[in-house]
C-alpha cells in the first residue's frame, strides 16, 4: 500500500500555488464562502460544509481521523485523543481547537477530548486547520497545530435542519437546529444534539465496555459588529480500562459538563478594533472500583506502602473556570499590514472533593494533590506582513508571555514567542511558503498532578517549527507537498511512573503530499500521503494517508474513502497497519430531503491504541473503532 502511495504523488511530483486563486477553488467549492482562511498562518487544510456533507462526516473526530500527521486514538478513559505521528498519549496539549473565535480545550489538561472533540458536523460550516502558527492572531493559547471549526450562520441557513443517524451497533445521534432573522438586524442560530455511544472491547476474554451518553448546546446571536456564542456539552460514560492495574474494572463512571460563553465586538467604520471576552466553567466527576487488582494513581502511590496506596476505590469532583479578555487592533502604514493585541487569561483549578477506600476497607479524603490551583497569563502580540511587491510577502510575528502561578511548584515565568515567514508567488500557478517557528507548550494543572513524584517541577516544552510548502495548481489539478521540521526541548512525557521531561532533544521531520483532480464539476478525486521521522522511539503509526473519492447525480452523491496507517511495534507489542474503508451512498428525495446509508471500516483492520497499566508497565493493543453501517436523514424546513 505504502508503494502504491508513494508512485501515485512521483507521477505528479511538483511545487506550489497561487494562494489567491487557490482561495477562489476553496471558495468554488462551496456555496458557503470561506472569508476566515488566513493563508499566511502556515500549512492550511479545509473542509467546506459541502464536502462535510457529501462524505457522510458524522462529528468531527471522523474529520481528525484522516487529517496528515495526526493519529486519532482511544485514550484510557475511553475518549478520542489526538496526537502527533509516532506518537501516543493518552491528553495532549500540542492541540488547540477553536470554535468560531473561541479555544474550548480544557483547563485542567489543554485537551478537548472531553468536551467538544466530538462535536457533531450538522452544525458545522467548515473547519480549517493550521500547522505551526504559533497562536499570534488567535489569542494567548500556545501550541503546535490549530483546529478552526466554524459554525453554521443564521444568515445563510435561516430555517430549520433535524438530522437523525443510526449505527448497525446501536449508536445512535439526534441533531436539531433552527436558525432565524430579527427584525433589529440581529440573527440567531440554535442547535441541539443528543448523542448515544456503545461500544464494547475484549481482553482476557472479559469485556471492557466504553459506553457513552452526550449532549451538546450551542446558541449564537450575531449583527454585523457583535456576535455571542453559547455552548454546553454533557458526558456520562464508562471509564474504559480506567486507572486499573489488569485493564477491567469492576465498575465506574465518568462525567462532566462544560459550559462557555463568548463574545466579540468591533469598532470603528473598518471594524479594525475588536474586543473579544469569555468565561468558561467545567465540573467533572470520575468513580472507579477495582477490588482484586486495585488502582494505580500516580500522585497517591508510595513505594514505602504499596498495599496502602493503590486503593480500590478512586473518586474525585474538580471544578475548573476560565476568563479571557482579549483587544486587537489592525491598521497599515504604506506596505505594512499590521496586527497588534492584549491578553489577560486566568485559569483556575478547585478540588471539591476526593477519595479512596484502600485494601483494609480505610477510607481517606485527599484535597487537593499539591498547591498549583491557579494561573494568570498575561500576554502582547505583535504582527507585520510586509507586502515587498505583489508577488512577495514577508511576515513576522512576537508575542511575550508572563505567568503568574500560585503555590509552591511551579515559579511565575517569562515566556517568548516569535515567527518569520515569507510567501512568494512567481507565477499565476506556482507560489511558495516557508515560516519558522519559535513556540512553548507550558506545564498544565493535570502535568503537575500527575508528575513523578521525585521530579515534580515540569519545565515548559519548547518549540521550533519550521516548514516549507509549495503548490502547482494548473487546470482541473492542484499538488502541494509541505516539508517540516521539529525541535522539541524539555519534551513532557507520560511515563509508567508520572510525567517527565525528556532529557535529550526530540527530532522530527517528515513530509506532506497533496493531490486534488477534478473530473468534472460534479466528481473529484483526493490523494494524500505523509511520513514522519522521530529520534525516539515510536509507539503510534508515522506513515499514512488517504484515497478519497466524491461524486455525484441529479438525485444521488456517492464517495469511498481508503484511510491507510503504516504498523508498528513498540516494546512487546506489535499492532498491524490499517486500512479503514468507507463508502457511502446519499439520496436526495428532493432538496430538503435526503437519506444516507455508509458503510464504516469495511475490510475490519481500524487502527489501535495502546494502553499500560501503569506500575507493572504493561502495554496492551485495543482497536480504535468498529465495523458497522450508518444510517442517516436530514429534512430542511
Amino acid at each position: 500500500m505504502r508503494i502504491i502511495f508513494i508512485f501515485t504523488f512521483l507521477l505528479f511530483y511538483s511545487y506550489a500555488s497561487n494562494l489567491e486563486s487557490l482561495l477562489k477553488q476553496y471558495e468554488d467549492s462551496s456555496k458557503n464562502s470561506l472569508e476566515t482562511l488566513n493563508e499566511k498562518m502556515g500549512h492550511v487544510v479545509v473542509y467546506t460544509q459541502e464536502e462535510l456533507q457529501h462524505m457522510q462526516y458524522n462529528n468531527l473526530s471522523d474529520v481528525l481521523r484522516e487529517l496528515p500527521t495526526y493519529n486519532l486514538n482511544v485514550n484510557k478513559f475511553g475518549l478520542n485523543t489526538i496526537s502527533l505521528a509516532g506518537s501516543k498519549t493518552d491528553v495532549i496539549g500540542f492541540f488547540r481547537l477553536y470554535i468560531n473565535d473561541h479555544e474550548v480545550s480544557s483547563v485542567y489538561n489543554e485537551s478537548p477530548s472531553l468536551g467538544w472533540l466530538e462535536m457533531p458536523v450538522s452544525i458545522i460550516d467548515h473547519i480549517e486547520v493550521y500547522y505551526g502558527e504559533g497562536s499570534f492572531t488567535l489569542g494567548n493559547a500556545t501550541g503546535v497545530q490549530f483546529i478552526r471549526v466554524y459554525t453554521k450562520n443564521a444568515k445563510k441557513e435561516n430555517g430549520n435542519e433535524v438530522e437523525l443517524i443510526q449505527s448497525s451497533k446501536s449508536s445512535n445521534q439526534q441533531s436539531f437546529t433552527h436558525s432565524g432573522l430579527l427584525e433589529n438586524a440581529w440573527s440567531y442560530l440554535l442547535h441541539f444534539t443528543n448523542k448515544n455511544s456503545f461500544s464494547q472491547k475484549e481482553y482476557n476474554n472479559e469485556d471492557i465496555s466504553n459506553d457513552s451518553k452526550q449532549q451538546y448546546f450551542f446558541l449564537n446571536l450575531n449583527n454585523d459588529s457583535n456576535s455571542i456564542d453559547l455552548g454546553y456539552t454533557k458526558l456520562q460514560k464508562d471509564t474504559y480500562t480506567g486507572y486499573t492495574r489488569d485493564f477491567i474494572s469492576d465498575d465506574g463512571n465518568l462525567k462532566s459538563d462544560n459550559l462557555f460563553i463568548h463574545t466579540n465586538s468591533y469598532f470603528l467604520n473598518d471594524k479594525s478594533l475588536k474586543l473579544s471576552l469569555s468565561y468558561d466553567l467545567s465540573n467533572i466527576e470520575y468513580k472507579e472500583f477495582n477490588n482484586d487488582q486495585r488502582l494505580f494513581i500516580v500522585p497517591l502511590f508510595d513505594f514505602a506502602n504499596f498495599i496502602g496506596t493503590t486503593p480500590k476505590y478512586f473518586s474525585e469532583k474538580i471544578k475548573l473556570q476560565k476568563m479571557n479578555a482579549y483587544l486587537s487592533k489592525e491598521f497599515k502604514l504604506k506596505d505594512h499590514n499590521f496586527f497588534t493585541a492584549i491578553n489577560i487569561k486566568n485559569k483556575k483549578y478547585k478540588t471539591i472533593n476526593r477519595k479512596t477506600i484502600n485494601f483494609f476497607n480505610v477510607s481517606n479524603d485527599v484535597d487537593k494533590f499539591y498547591d498549583f490551583d491557579e494561573e494568570t497569563i498575561y500576554s502582547l502580540m505583535l504582527k507585520d506582513d510586509y507586502e515587498i511587491t505583489h508577488k512577495l510577502h514577508f511576515i513576522t510575528n512576537y508575542k511575550i508571555d508572563k505567568y503568574q502561578r500560585s503555590g509552591s511548584v511551579l515559579e511565575d515565568s517569562l515566556e517568548h514567542m516569535y515567527r518569520f515567514g515569507a510567501i512568494y508567488l512567481p507565477t499565476e500557478n506556482l507560489g511558495f511558503k516557508s515560516f519558522f517557528t519559535k513556540s512553548y507548550i507550558p506545564p498544565t494543572f493535570y502535568n503537575i498532578d500527575y508528575a513523578k513524584k521525585s521530579d515534580i517541577d515540569i519545565k515548559t516544552q519548547q518549540y521550533k517549527y519550521f516548514n516549507l510548502e509549495g503548490v502547482y495548481s494548473q487546470g482541473n489539478s492542484r499538488f502541494s507537498i509541505d516539508y517540516f521540521k521539529v525541535y522539541i526541548d524539555n519534551f513532557v512525557y507520560y511515563s509508567p511512573i508520572g510525567f517527565i521531561n525528556i532529557e535529550d532533544k526530540v527530532k522530527t521531520y517528515g513530509y506532506i503530499f497533496d493531490y486534488e483532480y477534478e473530473l468534472n464539476k460534479n466528481h473529484k478525486i483526493k490523494l494524500n500521503y505523509f511520513l514522519t521521522r522521530l529520534n525516539q522511539d515510536i509507539n503510534n503509526s508515522n506513515e499514512g494517508g488517504y484515497i478519497k473519492y466524491m461524486g455525484k447525480t441529479e438525485k444521488f452523491d456517492y464517495f469511498t474513502s481508503l484511510i491507510y496507517k503504516n504498523d508498528y511495534k513498540y516494546k512487546d507489542v506489535s499492532v498491524d497497519e490499517s486500512f479503514n474503508l468507507n463508502l457511502g451512498f446519499t439520496y436526495n428525495y428532493n432538496k430538503n430531503l435526503s437519506f444516507s446509508i455508509e458503510g464504516r471500516n469495511l475490510l475490519d483492520k481500524p487502527t489501535n491504541s495502546l494502553v499500560n497499566n501503569g506500575l507493572n508497565n504493561q502495554n496492551i493493543a485495543l482497536e480504535d473503532y468498529d465495523r458497522s453501517v450508518v444510517f442517516a436523514l436530514r429534512w430542511l424546513f
